[in-house]
C-alpha cells in the first residue's frame, strides 16, 4: 500500500513506511483533527507507520455530516480499518479518542477481527466511572465554549476568532454529544495490555479514574500520571512520546 492508496478521507498518514513492522493508529480528542498529532511522526521509530484518524466535520471533511454517537463512530471507523488490520498495530487515543479506541476493540473482538497488540488510553476515565462534569452539548454557545476553555489546550485567540469558532462549533458539539451521551454497556475484559495515561490537574479524569481502567483487561496493565491539565502533552510532548516509543519498542 502506498500513501496514494490510503483512504485519505478517514486517514492522515504523516509517516509512510514501505514495509512497516508496526502501525500506530491515533484517535484525536473531541473537536480535533489530525494536526494535534502530526509532529509525532518524526519522533517515533523508523519501522513504525503512523495513521491519524479523521472524523467527518473537520479539516478536509468539514462539509460532511458529523457523527453524534460513539457507536456510530466506532462502526464507521471499523468499516474503514478492518481491511488493513492484518498489519500488527497499536491504538492510541486521547479523551474522546480513548473511549472510541476502547469501544472499537470491543467491537472488533465481537466481530472476530484482529485486535491491537496494545491499547494506549489517555485523558479519559475508565468507561464504567461516572462523569465529573454536567453535560454541556445542548448548552448555549457561551456556556459550551467556557467549558472548552476550562479544559485547556485551546489557545485564547481561538475564542476571539468568531468565524473560526462558528466553523468549528458543529464538530465540537457533535463530539461532545457523543461523549456526554455515551452509556457504558458492560463487556468482558479485553485480553490485551492496556496502558492508561492521565495527568495530575485534569478535571475530567481523576487519577482514580485512570487507574480504574485496570478492570477492563486481563492482560498487563500499567498507569502513568503526568504533570499538567487535560491536554498535558501539548506544551511538553516528550514525556508522553518517550512512553509511547518505549511501548512500540516492545513489539519491534
Amino acid at each position: 500500500m502506498t500513501p496514494e492508496t490510503l483512504t485519505t478521507q478517514w486517514v492522515s498518514c504523516p509517516k509512510y513506511v514501505t514495509t512497516p513492522k508496526l502501525r500506530l493508529i491515533c484517535f484525536p480528542p473531541a473537536g480535533s483533527g489530525t494536526v494535534i498529532y502530526q509532529k509525532w511522526a518524526k519522533q517515533i521509530p523508523p519501522e513504525v507507520e503512523m495513521w491519524i484518524m479523521r472524523l467527518p466535520g473537520r479539516e478536509t471533511r468539514l462539509r460532511e455530516p458529523t457523527l453524534t454517537h460513539v457507536s456510530t463512530i466506532v462502526e464507521s471507523v471499523a468499516e474503514m480499518l478492518i481491511p488493513h488490520l492484518q498489519q500488527p498495530y497499536i491504538l492510541f487515543g486521547h479523551s474522546l479518542g480513548s473511549l472510541v479506541c476502547f469501544e472499537l476493540c470491543c467491537y472488533l473482538r465481537e466481530n472476530k477481527r484482529p485486535l491491537p497488540l496494545h491499547l494506549l488510553l489517555s485523558g479519559h476515565r475508565a468507561p464504567h466511572r461516572p462523569p465529573l462534569n454536567p453535560p454541556v452539548h445542548q448548552a448555549n454557545n457561551q456556556i459550551f465554549l467556557d467549558r472548552i476553555k476550562k479544559m485547556g489546550g485551546t489557545p485564547d485567540k481561538f475564542f476571539e476568532m468568531k468565524e473560526l469558532v462558528a466553523m468549528m462549533l458543529p464538530a465540537l458539539r457533535a463530539d461532545f454529544t457523543a461523549w456526554e451521551t455515551y452509556q457504558y454497556q458492560p463487556h468482558p475484559p479485553l485480553d490485551i495490555p492496556i496502558t492508561a495515561l492521565g495527568s495530575d490537574d485534569d478535571h475530567d479524569a481523576t487519577q482514580a479514574d485512570i487507574f480504574a481502567w485496570e478492570q477492563h483487561t486481563t492482560g498487563e496493565f500499567t498507569a502513568h500520571i503526568f504533570h499538567g491539565n487535560h491536554f498535558y502533552f501539548l506544551n511538553e510532548p516528550e514525556p508522553l512520546l518517550n512512553l509511547i516509543n518505549d511501548t512500540l519498542a516492545q513489539y519491534l
